[in-house]
């Protein structure tokens, strides 16, 4: 999906991090120690990842960030929402067999999950519920968007090589 926005409008790449703070701002003249390979372009999928990773953080609220192993959490209702999009509910078994999670695990977080709403059983298998729908998605999805085009361009202008 992408918008008027992003095709009639270029975002600078830092633009689209600026709400992060200054954690998220990226300098330049930064050089990552040599011992680390790939530094530079290990460093921006992290920010990436951080950053996706806070924005469900913002859009979902404590009721995911509340639990021990949030990210654990949030991966199994992100595996659920993807079949579910793909129109397949999925079985506890197939997620912990795809995430590598033991069963015991997924059982427990999709029942949090459905004690919060953001699951349902189907026969044995679970999908997402319209719950997922939160206000002001299509703004929060093109901040993704921004986010995951901003690393790609500053991806591409890196050179791998021995100075990464």
């Amino acid at each position: 999906m992408v918008s008027e926005r992003s095709q009639s409008k270029s975002i600078e790449p830092e633009e689209a991090w600026q709400h992060f703070g200054p954690d998220f701002v990226l300098l330049d003249d930064i050089k990552p120690p040599q011992r680390i390979e790939l530094a530079r372009e290990r460093m921006l999928l992290s920010r990436l990842y951080l950053g996706l990773i806070q924005t469900m953080n913002d859009d979902y609220g404590a009721e995911f960030v509340k639990h021990s192993d949030s990210a654990t959490y949030r991966t199994i209702g992100i595996y659920v929402f993807l079949r579910t999009v793909t129109c397949s509910p999925v079985r506890a078994s197939t997620i912990a067999q795809v995430l590598k999670i033991p069963r015991a695990t997924v059982l427990r977080r999709l029942n949090d999950m459905e004690k919060l709403g953001y699951v349902e059983h189907v026969g044995n298998a679970y999908r997402v519920t319209d719950k997922v729908n939160i206000p002001e998605l299509r703004e929060k999805l093109q901040r993704r968007v921004d986010m995951v085009l901003a690393t790609a361009r500053e991806l591409s202008k890196l050179k791998a090589g021995p100075e990464h």
